[in-house]
């Protein structure tokens, strides 16, 4: 029983490798290469780091699909087929855009956890040139950049109800003062968080809405989601 196991973990790292190749030939860059992917494929960046990381190798559809984008046979990322057929450096990104994607609040969140109306989907992506998107976003990745509309008011003053908010998905612990989407106790929230000695106060910028504190006892069952970095504006003015 060992033997099978074995050969069958030695083939998705060969599987792994294969594909890691065939991307940097293709011009994918090692760096967000998985998100791009996924997106194209419309699946999880989870689902697709497992086919980088050794894994898992794709079933016969997504696997020719996976191979379509890059430019390959399956045969070749299976190592049946020595020839790769790729068109060096064709996926090599041409424009200067910096593209911001709706921030998947339930996949962020995790199952079980309960997700209220206060998000809503009203733009489903984007684009910036980059030197804008520096100015705005301070030279962070992409990829680290998502963006969902609020619903509710308990930041009124701070943003309102259908703005935009656009949030870092790489800071997933407390790091300093501001306002989070976090989970506690499979619940889902978007508060201000601010340090008061052993504790954290949740504040909501509405001030209709009473502070209440995350103290030591609770910090096990809080889980950061995402820091809010900017909020834009939707109010719409109708001119005729």
């Amino acid at each position: 029983m060992i033997e099978p196991m074995v050969q069958e973990e030695k083939a998705r790292t060969e599987f792994s490798q294969r594909l890691a190749l065939a991307c940097d030939k293709a011009g994918l860059p090692a760096h967000g290469r998985q998100a791009e992917i996924a997106k194209r494929m419309k699946l999880t960046p989870k689902a697709v780091s497992k086919w980088f990381n050794g894994e898992a190798i794709p079933r016969r559809g997504k696997l020719q699909e996976l191979a379509a984008i890059i430019g390959t046979s399956s045969s070749h990322l299976l190592g049946d087929s020595a020839a790769d057929g790729i068109s060096e450096g064709h996926l090599l990104v041409k424009d200067d855009s910096y593209r911001v994607d709706i921030f998947d609040i339930q996949a962020s969140a995790g199952q079980g956890v309960i997700v209220r109306d206060e998000f809503i989907e009203t733009i489903k992506s984007i684009e910036y040139s980059t030197e804008e998107a520096r100015a705005v976003f301070g030279g962070r990745p992409a990829d680290h950049i998502k963006m969902i509309a609020v619903n509710g008011d308990s930041m009124s003053g701070t943003f309102e109800p259908r703005d935009q908010i656009f949030v870092d998905v790489s800071i997933d612990c407390f790091d300093g003062d501001g306002i989070y989407i976090f989970v506690l106790e499979n619940d889902l929230y978007i508060k201000r968080l601010q340090k008061q000695h052993r504790k954290l106060a949740v504040i909501s910028d509405n001030k209709k809405y009473e502070t209440w504190y995350i103290e030591d006892g609770d910090f096990s069952s809080l889980r950061i989601c995402a820091k809010v970095l900017v909020s834009q504006s939707r109010a719409y003015r109708f001119h005729s």
